[in-house]
């Protein structure tokens, strides 16, 4: 069996140890070909027990969104990454940032780097949606205005007393994009988070 045969017993663009260890059981030595095809770059080993297909024998581009709810979770994508996603930020997020209810950890792999912060459980299940990107592509990621009380909570933020300098300045947030921003929902989160930083912000856009 050759990795394009593989690659049509595994049509999925990642996939976990177990499956791959399944379809190349009728190898002579299923470890040392699957070892082989890693070597070779035709799969990328994502962590432990993650895998994908390279652009070599795959040329569907692979989600890093997928792959971020997947390498460590409960999680969903937020902070400056969904942040940048939704266009409330310009510029592009080099890490794709989470937030988890297990403890924070940061994960290096071949296709970029994957950092997870820690907020509390209550917190954590409000605001999230799952976005569907195709019929092959579906991810968890916070709402905008979960993802804008996820960094000024959990980046230790102070609002101070100017909001427009902090939107602008400290988050570089697009004022336009901010002002779209469900202001009803942003309210109804906020209550949930036992942040300083979050009831400071709030106070600004209630007399903002």
């Amino acid at each position: 069996m050759d990795v394009l045969e593989l690659r049509r017993r595994i049509p999925t663009k990642h996939f976990d140890y177990q499956k791959l260890m399944a379809e190349a059981q009728d190898q002579s030595h299923p470890r040392r070909f699957v070892g082989t095809l890693v070597k070779k770059g035709h799969i990328l080993r994502i962590k432990k027990g993650l895998y994908a297909w390279s652009a070599t024998v795959d040329p569907a581009p692979l989600s890093k969104e997928v792959l971020a709810n997947l390498i460590y979770g409960p999680s969903y994508v937020s902070l400056e990454y969904a942040l940048a996603f939704y266009g409330l930020i310009p510029e592009r997020v080099e890490a794709l940032t989470s937030v988890t209810v297990k403890k924070s950890n940061r994960f290096e792999t071949p296709v970029g780097n994957f950092t997870y912060d820690h907020l509390h459980e209550a917190t954590y299940s409000l605001g999230i949606r799952l976005h569907v990107q195709s019929k092959q592509i579906s991810f968890l990621i916070a709402t905008p205005e979960k993802a804008l009380l996820d960094v000024i909570a959990l980046r230790s933020l102070s609002v101070g007393n100017d909001l427009r300098e902090f939107l602008e300045g400290d988050l570089r947030i697009d004022l336009e994009e901010f002002e779209k921003l469900d202001q009803s929902a942003l309210k109804a989160l906020a209550i949930h988070y036992k942040s300083r930083a979050v009831k400071e912000f709030m106070k600004q856009v209630k007399h903002g």
